[in-house]
C-alpha cells in the first residue's frame, strides 16, 4: 500500500508540472499577437520613415524649383525681351512665360549648345495635374532690335522642372502702373516684378513668390552711346612712338633715324650697309 501511494503522489507531482492542451492554445495566441503587434509598429515606422523622406524629397523639389527661378531673374540682363501669355484649358488657366537675349549655356547630350531664347509653360496632363517645362530655341523668337522673332521655330531642348502640380499661375506687375496682369507683352520694357502661385496638391495651401527684375542698363544702348561719342573709333595714335626723323634723312645707323628705306635709311646712304655720312 506504502509503494502504491508513492507512486500516485509522484504522477500528480508530474501532472502538475506540466502544462495542458488549453495553456499551449492560449500561449501561443498570446505570443502571435506579440508578434503582430511588434509587426504592425514596425510596418507604421517605416510608413512614417518613408512617408518623411517623401516630403523632404517634395520640399527639395520646391525649394529647386524656386532657387532656379531666383537665379534666372536675378541674372536677366538691360536687354532682356520678357513676354508672357495666359491662356484657359479644360478646368485651369496656363501660361508661357519667354525670355530673350538671356545668356544660357549647357551640355545637352555632351554638346555644347547656347539658347537665344527660352520658355517657361505649364502643360496639363489626362489627370488634370500640371507639369512645368523648360523649352530652349537656338533662335529668336520674339520680335526685338536685331532681329523680327521666328514663331515657327520649334526647340532643340525641353526638360521638365517639375511634375504633378495642381495649380501654377503667373502674373507680372507692371512699374509705372503697379497693376498685375497675366499678360506681358514685347514693348521694349520689362516688368517690376514677376509672381508665382502654385498649389502642389490639391488639399495644400496656395505658395506665393514674388520675383523683382532689377532694371539694368540695356548693353545695346551703352555701345550706341560710344560709337556715337567716338565715330572713327578709339584713338590709339598717343600709345604708339611712330619716330621723328625725316623720310630718307641723314641716318648715321642700320635702324637709326631716318627709317624706312630711302635715302639715308635702312640700306641706302648712311644706312647699316652703305657709305657711313661723315
Amino acid at each position: 500500500m506504502m509503494i502504491v501511494r508513492r507512486q500516485n503522489a509522484t504522477s500528480k507531482r508530474l501532472q502538475r508540472g506540466g502544462f495542458t492542451l488549453l495553456e499551449i492554445v492560449i500561449a501561443l495566441g498570446l505570443m502571435g499577437m506579440l508578434v503582430g503587434m511588434i509587426f504592425r509598429v514596425a510596418q507604421s515606422s517605416m510608413k512614417l520613415s518613408q512617408s518623411v523622406v517623401e516630403t523632404q524629397n517634395e520640399m527639395m523639389e520646391q525649394n529647386a524649383f524656386f532657387n532656379l527661378l531666383k537665379n534666372h531673374f536675378e541674372q536677366i540682363p538691360g536687354n532682356a525681351v520678357i513676354n508672357l501669355e495666359s491662356y484657359e484649358a479644360r478646368d485651369r488657366t496656363l501660361f508661357t512665360l519667354t525670355f530673350q537675349n538671356v545668356p544660357m549655356s549647357f551640355n545637352w547630350g555632351d554638346v555644347p549648345m547656347t539658347a537665344e531664347a527660352i520658355e517657361l509653360s505649364t502643360v496639363e496632363q489626362r489627370d488634370g495635374f500640371i507639369d512645368v517645362v523648360l523649352r530652349f530655341y537656338d533662335v529668336k523668337i520674339l520680335e526685338d532690335s536685331t532681329s523680327t522673332g521666328d514663331d515657327d521655330a520649334e526647340p532643340f531642348a525641353e526638360i521638365t522642372l517639375i511634375e504633378d502640380m495642381w495649380m501654377c499661375d503667373c502674373e507680372v506687375v507692371d512699374g509705372s502702373t503697379m497693376e498685375a496682369d497675366t499678360f506681358w507683352d514685347n514693348s521694349g520694357q520689362q516688368p517690376l516684378q514677376v509672381k508665382f502661385y502654385c498649389r502642389f496638391t490639391p488639399t495644400s495651401d496656395i505658395v506665393q513668390q514674388t520675383f523683382w527684375v532689377v532694371p539694368k542698363e540695356n548693353p545695346e544702348v551703352i555701345m550706341r552711346q560710344i560709337i556715337q561719342q567716338n565715330p572713327a573709333g578709339p584713338d590709339l595714335s598717343n600709345g604708339i612712338d611712330v619716330g621723328g626723323g625725316d623720310t630718307g634723312g641723314g641716318g648715321g645707323g642700320g635702324r637709326g633715324e631716318g627709317g624706312g628705306r630711302g635715302e639715308g635709311g635702312g640700306r641706302g646712304e648712311g644706312g647699316g650697309r652703305g657709305d657711313r655720312g661723315n
